[in-house]
């Protein structure tokens, strides 16, 4: 049985995603954040126009442009035909095209924030290409920008098309070369007007979302990079292995992190979902992924008593996972 057109779409979009992130993490490459920026919105355009595809039962008519026919006196009626390219190929649509169609999908759509890091993406892109070298100043935001858009990449991924990229490392590192310092120095000295142009409307953008703690897309995921050493008595000590290097999270670490208890994350699914019920089915699920760090922590309510009472808390990362089994509000 021969594949879907979409399936050959998919495949060539975490090609170049996985291209993208290959480049940016190499220890030295000149061109690193201008080659993630053209390679990881190719991704996207890829991604998105395989999801209008498979909507669309594989008609590459729905991706395609056309453009009114000419009549013999040269004017345009209203018949419309493809649109072809220098050497006689279709022409198909943009990945901002490509968005605002799938934005309307009732179903496994996607969001402003999403419509949003696409356009981060594309500016971040279109400056590079023709008018801004990406330096210091432009560095840590770019890697904020690209790190929420493939978040966003992997979460589209899988919901559209069941695909696990969980054995892809799917993170951005060249930042940690540097020091925290200069990477925070070379985001307030930045003096070139086209560079801080572009800052700013970063910054604009991400100012709409002022919460946006259960969104399945993000516009910008903030990069922190801390080191700290203390000795407070309500820190947790954490050993990654027998011989290993001894880790502290402190109490404010674990708040932030997972800030919500049992009852925040149960009133947090009831407003999200349409038919969410607090039965064996959500418990089921709940515990299944309590195990999983990134999703729960359990900690001592009185640190000072190892024997003490013991209490869950979750990040809000785990609403996507509940995401498989219920259905949003519309």
């Amino acid at each position: 049985m021969r594949r879907p057109r979409y399936i050959s779409l998919v495949n060539k979009s975490i090609d170049a995603c996985i291209a993208a992130i290959e480049i940016y993490n190499k220890p030295d490459f000149r061109y690193r954040e201008e080659a993630f920026s053209i390679l990881m919105f190719n991704a996207w355009e890829l991604l998105l126009k395989a999801r209008i595809l498979k909507e669309n039962r594989n008609s590459a008519r729905c991706i395609e442009v056309l453009e009114a026919v000419k009549r013999k006196d040269g004017s345009r009626g209203k018949r419309q035909a493809r649109k072809l390219n220098r050497c006689g190929n279709p022409m198909t649509i943009d990945a901002t095209r490509a968005a605002t169609v799938v934005r309307t999908y009732a179903n496994d759509g996607i969001d402003e924030q999403c419509i949003d890091n696409l356009n981060l993406m594309a500016e971040i892109r279109d400056s590079c290409i023709h008018l801004t070298a990406v330096g210091p100043g432009l560095s840590k935001r770019v890697q904020e920008v690209g790190s929420a858009s493939l978040r966003n990449f992997a979460h589209a991924a899988e919901q559209w098309f069941k695909v696990d990229l969980s054995r892809y490392n799917f993170y951005l590192m060249p930042l940690a070369f540097h020091g925290p310092a200069e990477a925070i120095m070379s985001l307030t000295t930045e003096k070139r007007p086209a560079a801080r142009r572009l800052l700013d409307y970063i910054s604009q953008t991400e100012q709409k979302y002022t919460t946006g703690e259960t969104a399945p897309f993000n516009v910008t995921l903030q990069i922190e990079l801390k080191f700290q050493r203390t000795a407070h008595p309500e820190a947790i000590p954490v050993r990654i292995a027998p011989d290993g290097v001894p880790i502290t999270i402190s109490e404010a670490d674990v708040r932030n992190r997972w800030p919500w208890d049992y009852e925040t994350l149960s009133i947090k699914l009831q407003e999200r979902y349409s038919n969410f019920v607090k039965n064996e089915k959500y418990h089921g699920i709940r515990k299944s992924l309590e195990s999983d760090i990134r999703f729960c922590h359990v900690r001592l309510l009185n640190p000072k008593n190892p024997r003490g009472v013991r209490k869950r808390f979750y990040n809000p990362n785990i609403v996507s996972e509940f995401d498989k089994h219920y259905i949003p509000r519309q």
